[in-house]
């Protein structure tokens, strides 16, 4: 954000160091902002205050927003003539349609509050959703999906917007942004018209960084509330973001609002007993310490699977390892009962049964804690061992997390509506050379990835995000502590997410990479922007 001098001399620009003038939060104070009015509110955006940008908004307050919604309403119209439906198949309750991280639909229906407390496997909001949807009146489910689908993006199309103008992006800047990235993208349509938690991970991710930077210039207890909820909700929703993730984001709100602490105690109190109420009760209940019991089983599938049988075998003989590793993870009841784990009845449902209603496998019986207990175990040895080979592993998650996040569905039946138009914008905006039809599949027959099936915008805005965020958000510490805050927190949410799927996951790490959002387009915008305007800074008259 250019700002002036005091002496009207002309713009100082974003990355250069903070000057000693009395700039609003020059002692490191989270302030509203330039131009703040008695209440609190902002008077004008950031851009505003740096004179230029905020004119072409002050004479179109809102027609941004309209545009936004208007071209959003269009492209969802455009695509239901096409073809595309939304998907609740996960609900039908059948082995062809079942999902490992939901509960037997019939017990969701039946003993909706009973299982989802007795949930281990994963955090319990997806499958306490899924269970509320089946509890309504025949003819309303699926009204009420594909309504609370376009809410959400609206969520994710305004708060965009909104989030790169309180950044310090040009309105236009911003609206062409959002208008190209996020509501023409197919990876949004195809992700909005999939019940799944990762469109809601999403929304609530770009939400609650809207909200943080208005709680730093405003210091209104409800934006505060909402930025803590919002993550709060994340944790429950989606095992990738755990407590740590969520602690260390309310710790930097804590430091810019330093001297408000009673306040963002009294804001956030509320969601974090929330989620700690879960972990206890999952610790008491289960003797697991994060909201998913599938860390060993996720990891194995990472780490074991493609492993040389003979270095396992050796780590066999060796007794580092254990038979377990030579098991596939994720195997069925019959792969683990009764050679490595015994199961135990329960009048519980959800713990006692092997397997679902339709035949699949119910992976929250307690046999998988115990399974994945071993399975980490085994990974780690592996790891120890051969970290070289653990390195590939990372290094192929790296490349199905860079893929198009659109290509999770080429096996969905929305895919062939949109194939024609997917492949064109992945090649024009994703600079995206090759479709890929199945990343991970390709990884799982051992097969190394071509990089032409990598998005080189998605390799950008990483660059950008985890190298140039952290940077400018340093330098406007003091010029502009509310932003370089915020810039902070979604800085740490993006590096907190890539690395934990990397690290771990290999699969689906496209659609994890989704599950951030825009949050990583929004800082790399908030990157190049002001690296331009430190290359060509505006004139101002004096």
């Amino acid at each position: 954000m250019a700002a002036g001098t005091a002496s009207g001399a002309g713009p100082v620009s974003d990355l250069a160091p903070a000057g000693s003038g009395s700039r609003p939060g020059e002692r490191g104070d989270a302030v509203p902002g330039p131009a703040a009015s008695a209440s609190g509110e902002d008077a004008r955006s950031p851009v505003d205050a740096a004179g230029g940008p905020g004119r072409w908004r002050r004479r179109h307050p809102r027609s941004p927003e309209v545009i936004l919604v208007v071209a959003f309403a269009v492209s969802r119209i455009v695509a239901a003539s096409v073809g595309v439906r939304f998907d609740a198949g996960v609900l039908d309750g059948t082995v062809n349609t079942d999902m490992w991280q939901l509960l037997d639909v019939r017990l969701l229906k039946d003993q909706l509050v009973q299982s989802v407390w007795h949930l281990n496997s994963q955090p319990p909001l997806f499958n306490l959703y899924g269970g509320l949807l089946l509890k309504l009146p025949a003819g309303w489910q699926q009204p009420v999906e594909v309504v609370a689908a376009l809410v959400l993006g609206l969520v994710i199309v305004l708060c965009t917007y909104r989030l790169l103008v309180e950044l310090g992006v040009h309105e236009v800047v911003a609206l062409v942004v959002t208008l190209v990235c996020v509501v023409a993208s197919p990876s949004y349509l195809l992700y909005e018209n999939w019940l799944n938690y990762a469109y809601p991970t999403a929304a609530c991710g770009v939400f609650g960084a809207w909200c943080l930077v208005r709680y730093l210039r405003t210091h209104r207890a409800r934006f505060g509330l909402g930025f803590f909820s919002a993550y709060a909700i994340m944790v429950l929703l989606n095992s990738t973001y755990q407590i740590e993730w969520l602690l260390l984001a309310g710790g930097v709100v804590l430091v810019a609002l330093r001297h408000r602490w009673r306040q963002v105690v009294a804001v956030a109190a509320v969601p974090l007993v929330v989620v700690l109420t879960w972990y206890v009760k999952d610790a008491a209940m289960f003797g697991t310490t994060t909201t998913s019991s599938w860390l060993g089983m996720n990891l194995a599938r990472d780490v074991l699977y493609k492993a040389p049988p003979s270095e396992i075998a050796q780590l066999q003989r060796d007794g580092t390892m254990s038979p377990l590793a030579s098991v596939p993870a994720f195997g069925g009841p019959g792969a683990y009962v009764p050679k490595f784990v015994r199961a135990r009845p329960s009048s519980i449902a959800a713990l006692g049964a092997l397997t679902k209603a339709d035949g699949a496998t119910n992976f929250n019986n307690p046999i998988y804690i115990s399974v994945s207990s071993r399975y980490l175990h085994d990974d780690i040895a592996f790891i120890r061992a051969h970290p070289s080979d653990y390195a590939a592993d990372v290094g192929d998650s790296i490349q199905v997390w860079l893929v198009s996040a659109d290509q999770n569905f080429t096996n969905s039946a929305d895919w062939p509506h949109l194939r024609t138009y997917a492949k064109v914008y992945d090649h024009l905006v994703e600079w995206q050379p090759a479709t890929d039809p199945a990343p991970a599949l390709v990884l799982f027959r051992h097969t190394p990835s071509p990089l032409s099936w990598l998005s080189l915008q998605a390799v950008a805005v990483y660059a950008l995000a985890l190298v140039g965020a952290p940077v400018l958000a340093w330098r406007r510490r003091r010029s502009d502590p509310a932003t370089a805050a915020t810039m902070a927190v979604c800085w740490w949410t993006t590096l907190y997410a890539f690395a934990a799927s990397s690290l771990v996951e290999i699969g689906e790490n496209e659609r994890f990479r989704f599950e951030l959002g825009p949050v990583p387009l929004i800082l790399a915008t908030v990157v190049v922007t002001s690296v331009v305007r430190a290359r060509w800074p505006r004139r101002t008259p004096h």
